[in-house]
């Protein structure tokens, strides 16, 4: 049978190229092979016939069979049915293996009328013809009188519009039908006028035209019933739909097509029940057709009825007809849902077996193989249905296998390159559109591009509907993307959506749970968390890195500042940590923190070994770390390096605020005070204003010696804070710039705060200095300032600014302007001996090393400062007096005294010290002219006898030069000499700005601060090493470069107009969705495939070239 079958067919497509004398021949020789119409005498094959006259009046029912003799089979458009079947005709020979040969064939485009039978273009009309003799003869009559008006009906502009439709003008054809249906009610017009609304999509005029068409003519054309049910499908409207297709069966008993399109509705409507007795029923009617077979193979599927839906397909594949393959594949499907791999395998390798090119099952058998585990076969299968490209769905769902496969191995590079391959192949983007978003987020982590990376895998899983094994890899690699990102608790959230965790992401979890404890302050909780991923993986450093910066937290947050032992212990066993940490990976940042705790606990060798090595090992310069070596180095006195290393800070980072305090603080301490003041003034404008700062910034502008931007710095802090402290700074900077009003109110201010003493003190005396240095000599308020600090020093009290050996110097000063010269002269050796006294104390309390320090600064003071210092800027251990001016005023009073001797060994020992050689030319005049007065035998020296004043030391800007003048009692030189004692306000002392530990590095010493490298959940670990991903490799040396090869088929026809003819069929290939095994909607696009074939075909049918060149190729086929 399958052989008569072929050969029909064959010669049906030959005689279709003969003269329209040869096709009424071959009309006969077809009609005598359907299995409807009764064979024909033999006479009957011999008999030619010819065109009759219209005006022959013969026998109606012969002239009937001679029309439908006379219709040409190219006319496709006069029914749907007729040419949709001679277009499958087609389609069968342009295959290279025939199923009908070889007992399966690819159909690689399918309309919606893929399961109609193999039959002739007229073969329902001849039917028709047959059934003529089984109805009454008024019925006969009435039926061939409409014919007769349907045939006289046809005017030109039909046949013109169908010309235009064959080459597809549809509005140009739509214009000549609505013009006719504008005039006459033409069924043909109306139902080519539908058909012309469905081609468009309006799918409501359609419905109109053919719900008038099947209203006025019934049984006009009974494929318009299907139509219509395909306009309703389209309109959404699938009970419409059922009820034409229902009444379409009412009209014609047994009409199988109908059956078989109730049944497929049916069964998108989830009817299923109705739908397998409608399948049934087209059984019934047409037990060899598989399309039957298959509908109830569908429903017992969607019936959970695998075994029945097995035995279905098997009844398909029987009946050997052109559905097949599809049956074929059908059953290799539901063998692959019963995990049946073997026999799937066997049943996809028989399609293989019958065009080893295809695609489709290719894919299918690659996807047999995935799950048999086989994958290097199954690798293999995909790359071939790439390679032969002949199925836009089965080569996107092998790329995407090939992809899931490469992530499922950790290969994400590869992963990325196969999918890549998409851009240059015709496939659907959609199915790979996940995968390359997913690959895309995977290879941005890898580029430690971590930003991108998260941004696009929450991308994908917030705007995408992801499967089941995307979905727990997307939340593992985003986790690591958070880690990375510091964002813990997003990692966290992560990776407590995952059922399963593999170990690099169990040890990211507890290393991100340990960190948001200690981040809580739970440090007991964290140290359990980084103990236990210690455990899991003992070769990484960063748990024992992790529990150290725990334990420097827990140091800063809770011990006291005071208890010094704890504070200690918590360091050292940080410390410990580190150095095990260090033993597995002597990592920058690792040592560069190792190195601050050093540095906290004052072993400044040790850390700046660990500074040098953390320097040196980080892959780019950090701005932090030559701060950090920058006060190791000054602590250690190593000013210049230190100065270095600030600097080189700075370059790296201009925001590094402190940096610029500190080298202040530096080039203040090499006597830079210009550069000093520059970065104060940068540490200035960068730092936020806030009480501390604008503290920090008034003591560092005092110590350079710029007092009015320090009172500046002094007021902001005091207007934002009142505080006590800072008024006092300000008082104390008054002071030197000798405001001493501004100086009392800032102290009166304190005292009406705090009652505070030393405020008191200071006041008091500063109000005695201010008043004796205006009294003119008036000896009551002498008097009073003498009982004033009388009584001050009878309580034991001193103050911030004016200290006991001040006020004694002060006593004496009062005393002298009383007169009081020997109780002047006690006042002012027990001053010096409170100050000397003072001075031994502070040098013995160093030790060697101090002192040796001590020796070098002095050193380097000398080089720097002291070259040309003026005599007030001399250091001693207070400014009150130095040493030189100690001698002057004991010889002063001395002299007052009338005690010349003693006058004169203090000022010739001050002679002996004074290295300025202008001091040393008035002290010796001055002791010249001693020592003439003494002797009565020497002449009056006129020289000598000129000097008015005695005066050695600087008196400008001093407290001492607003106090009056004392006149010399002499004996020989009578001129008025006069002198006075020299002194000043008394030394301010300001918080000093040395540089030491800055306790705000180990403050922010937490377990954030680790550098996040959490495990990378593409890499293995092994007993070898690491292993980033598993490779695969291909045996059979493919082609990948060219994915798109021709088939064996394609390479033996080379006309470009034929390929692309076959181009276009292969892209109209009935989809089936194999990973989900899910029924497409046949219905909805078979009609539009339906189109575009009809299209198609009719433009191959007008080009002869190809229709020659077609036979030729076939002959040669049926002669192989």
């Amino acid at each position: 049978m399958k052989n008569v079958r072929e050969s029909n067919s064959f010669s049906r497509f030959k005689t279709r190229q003969k003269s329209r004398s040869n096709d009424q021949n071959s009309q006969i020789l077809k009609l005598q092979s359907q299995q409807y119409v009764k064979k024909l005498p033999p006479k009957a094959q011999q008999v030619s016939f010819h065109l009759l006259p219209e005006s022959y009046q013969g026998s109606k029912t012969k002239y009937m069979v001679q029309q439908v003799i006379q219709k040409p089979s190219n006319k496709v458009l006069n029914d749907t049915h007729n040419y949709l079947s001679s277009k499958y005709q087609a389609n069968k020979l342009i295959n290279k293996n025939s199923f009908v040969k070889n007992h399966s064939k690819k159909i690689h485009s399918m309309s919606y009328y893929h399961y109609d039978s193999i039959q002739n273009e007229n073969d329902e009309l001849c039917m028709h013809y047959n059934n003529l003799s089984n109805v009454s003869f008024k019925e006969y009559m009435d039926a061939e009188t409409r014919a007769n008006k349907i045939s006289s009906d046809k005017s030109q502009e039909i046949i013109e519009g169908k010309k235009l439709l064959s080459l597809g003008q549809t509005e140009e054809a739509q214009k000549l039908f609505e013009e006719i249906l504008q005039n006459s009610n033409n069924p043909e017009a109306r139902y080519l006028n539908g058909l012309c609304h469905l081609s468009k999509s309006e799918f409501s005029e359609a419905i109109a035209d053919l719900s008038l068409l099947i209203q006025q003519q019934p049984l006009y054309k009974r494929n318009a019933y299907i139509l219509l049910a395909i306009a309703y499908k389209k309109s959404n409207c699938p009970n419409d739909a059922l009820n034409t297709l229902t009444l379409s069966i009412k009209q014609f008993n047994k009409y199988f097509d109908a059956y078989i399109y109730r049944g497929k509705l049916l069964l998108k409507m989830k009817q299923f029940d109705r739908a397998l007795k409608d399948f049934t029923c087209a059984v019934e009617i047409q037990p060899k057709k598989a399309i039957s077979y298959i509908g109830q193979a569908d429903c017992y599927r969607y019936m959970n009825q695998p075994k029945l839906s097995v035995q279905a397909c098997t009844q398909a594949i029987e009946c050997q007809d052109s559905s097949f393959r599809q049956a074929l594949i059908k059953r290799t499907l539901l063998y692959i849902d019963l995990k049946e791999y073997d026999l799937a395998l066997q049943d996809i390798q028989a399609v293989l077996e019958e065009d080893y090119c295809d695609s489709e099952a290719l894919y299918i058998k690659g996807f047999i193989c995935t799950k048999k585990n086989q994958i290097q076969e199954a690798f293999l299968a995909y790359e071939q249905s790439i390679k032969h490209n002949n199925s836009k769905k089965a080569v996107s769902k092998s790329l995407y296998e090939i992809a899931k496969i490469k992530i499922e191995q950790r290969d994400f590079y590869e992963a990325f390159y196969q999918l890549s391959r998409a851009d240059y192949l015709d496939v659907d983007e959609k199915i790979l559109e996940k995968f390359k978003i997913f690959t895309d987020g995977v290879t941005f982590l890898m580029k430690r591009k971590f930003d991108e990376g998260v941004d696009t895998l929450t991308t994908l899983i917030t705007k995408h509907q992801v499967t089941d094994f995307l979905k727990p890899l997307i939340f593992q690699y985003r986790a690591y993307g958070y880690f990375c990102q510091s964002q813990y608790q997003k990692a966290l959230n992560d990776l407590n959506q995952l059922t399963s965790l593999e170990k690099p992401s169990i040890y990211n979890k507890l290393i991100a749970e340990g960190i948001l404890a200690a981040v809580s302050n739970q440090f007991e909780q964290s140290q359990g968390f980084f103990l236990k991923a210690q455990k899991l993986m003992p070769n990484k450093m960063e748990p024992y890195f992790y529990k150290a910066t725990t334990l420097v937290k827990f140091y800063s947050y809770l011990i006291p500042k005071d208890d010094i032992e704890k504070k200690n212990k918590f360091l050292n066993d940080a410390i410990k940590y580190m150095d095990m940490a260090v033993k597995i990976n002597e990592q920058s940042n690792l040592l560069f923190y190792r190195g601050i705790v050093l540095f906290a606990q004052g072993r400044l060798d040790d850390s700046l070994i660990d500074l040098d090595k953390a320097i040196e090992k980080s892959e780019d310069h950090v701005a932090k770390h030559f701060y950090v070596r920058g006060l190791i180095q000054a602590c250690r006195e190593a000013y210049e390096p230190s100065l270095n290393d600030l600097t080189i800070a700075l370059n790296l980072d201009e925001k590094l605020v402190d940096a610029y305090l500190n080298r202040a603080k530096v080039f203040l301490l090499l006597g830079d005070r210009k550069n000093a003041y520059y970065d104060a003034q940068k540490y200035k404008e960068c730092k936020q204003n806030d009480p501390q700062t604008d503290i920090i910034l008034g003591n560092l502008f005092f110590q350079i010696g710029a007092y009015e931007d320090a009172i500046q710095s002094y007021s902001k802090s005091i207007s934002s804070e009142k505080s006590l402290q800072v008024l006092y700074f300000r008082a104390k900077t008054y002071i030197v710039i000798k405001e001493l009003n501004s100086s009392m109110l800032d102290l009166q201010k304190i005292v009406e705060q705090s009652n505070d003493i030393h405020a008191i003190v200071d006041l008091n005396v500063l109000q005695q200095l201010k008043n004796t240095s205006t009294a003119n000599n008036d000896q009551n308020i002498f008097q009073e300032a003498l009982q004033c600090v009388n009584q001050i020093l009878k309580k034991g009290a001193e103050g911030k600014i004016f200290k006991k050996s001040d006020i004694l110097f002060y006593k004496g000063l009062f005393q002298f302007y009383l007169k009081q010269y020997d109780s002047a002269q006690q006042s002012l050796r027990e001053s010096y001996k409170i100050k000397e006294d003072l001075q031994k104390k502070e040098l013995g309390s160093m030790n060697d090393s101090d002192q040796y320090i001590l020796d070098q600064l002095n050193q380097t003071q000398k080089k720097v400062e002291f070259k040309s210092k003026p005599l007030e800027e001399f250091e001693f251990s207070d400014r009150t007096y130095n040493l030189y001016e100690y001698y002057f005023n004991r010889s002063a009073i001395h002299l007052l005294l009338g005690q010349s001797e003693s006058a004169l060994h203090y000022l010739e020992q001050l002679q002996e010290n004074i290295q300025q050689l202008e001091i040393q030319e008035h002290l010796s005049l001055f002791i010249q002219l001693l020592k003439d007065d003494q002797n009565p035998k020497s002449e009056i020296n006129c020289e000598l006898s000129k000097l008015t004043e005695f005066l050695i030391f600087p008196q400008h800007n001093r407290l001492c030069s607003i106090y009056p003048m004392i006149k010399l009692p002499l004996k020989k030189y009578k001129q008025n000499l006069q002198l006075r004692l020299s002194f000043c306000l008394p030394t301010i002392e300001i918080p000093e700005m040395n540089i030491k530990f800055d306790d705000k590095l180990i403050e922010t010493i937490s377990p954030t601060v680790v550098e996040n490298k959490p495990e990378a959940p593409w890499i293995k670990r092994t007993a070898e090493g690491v292993i980033f991903t598993d490779n695969v490799q291909i045996v059979e040396d493919l082609d990948l470069q060219s994915t798109t090869r021709q088939s064996k088929k394609q390479t033996e026809i080379e006309d470009p107009e034929f390929q692309q003819f076959e181009d276009q069929l292969n892209h109209a290939i009935e989809k089936y969705d194999y990973s989900e095994i899910d029924q497409q909607d046949d219905i909805v696009e078979q009609q539009n495939q339906a189109l575009d074939l009809q299209q198609l075909k009719q433009n191959l049918m007008l080009d002869s070239k190809i229709a020659d060149k077609l036979n030729s190729i076939l002959q040669k086929k049926a002669q192989n």
